[in-house]
């Protein structure tokens, strides 16, 4: 007489062993990101005026270089790019970057750190924004190693790039490649944690200014 599990389908046990392996890999991303809270001494939800090493950036210092070897082998190549994404334009967020020359803020596993942008709202950090020169995979697979298996990732091709995606309960990390200026090749990785609590304060703001606007063109009629 057969046994109950010979009577179960091998595909049924494939997917109970997916699932299984699933639940464990977000069980660590959450643990790791969550204990972690951020880069290296850089924590997520901590004053800012807590490290010395960080300076409040102008218009000019949002801007950092990626070099990186040309299509040869042969040159660097240089190129000077402009941080995005940010909402200083409320009183109550701020950006700031790590000086250069920093201790244990100059490298990475596998690259090198161009420059890391701290944004803040009310002086509390919500996000950490790493840009490293890098033209192989060896950053993410180091990361994948530390955080587990991303909940989303994407293969570089031709038009497209690389995007990795891990999620804790309060925290979350993305890394994406940065390509050269015809964004056809690879030369480094945007890696940014965020702390979601303070993130939707800063996401607050933005919805309180569009009520005021929406207010503004109602008055007019």
């Amino acid at each position: 007489m057969p046994s109950p599990i010979s009577r179960i389908s091998i595909p049924i046990l494939l997917g109970i062993l997916l699932t299984v392996f699933a639940f464990d890999s977000q069980g660590q991303q959450r643990s790791v990101l969550e204990k972690k809270k951020g880069f290296r001494d850089i924590k997520l939800r901590s004053n800012v005026e807590d490290y010395d090493f960080l300076t409040l950036a102008t218009e000019g210092g949002l801007s950092y270089d990626m070099e990186f070897l040309d299509i040869d082998q042969e040159n660097i190549v240089s190129e000077t790019r402009q941080f995005e994404n940010v909402n200083t334009k409320y009183d109550e967020v701020d950006v700031y970057y790590v000086n250069p020359g920093t201790e244990n803020y100059q490298t990475i596993d596998g690259g090198t750190l161009s420059k890391i942008f701290i944004s803040t709202i009310n002086s509390q950090i919500y996000k950490i924004t790493l840009f490293a020169e890098s033209q192989t995979t060896v950053i993410p697979r180091i990361f994948k190693t530390v955080y587990g298996h991303p909940k989303f990732s994407t293969n570089v091709e031709k038009g497209h790039f690389d995007r990795y995606i891990w999620g804790g309960r309060h925290t979350g990390l993305v890394m994406t490649a940065v390509l050269d200026e015809k964004k056809y090749r690879r030369v480094g990785y945007r890696i940014v944690y965020t702390d979601f609590k303070l993130q939707n304060e800063v996401r607050n703001l933005e919805k309180v200014e569009k009520q005021k606007k929406l207010q503004e063109i109602r008055d007019r009629y």
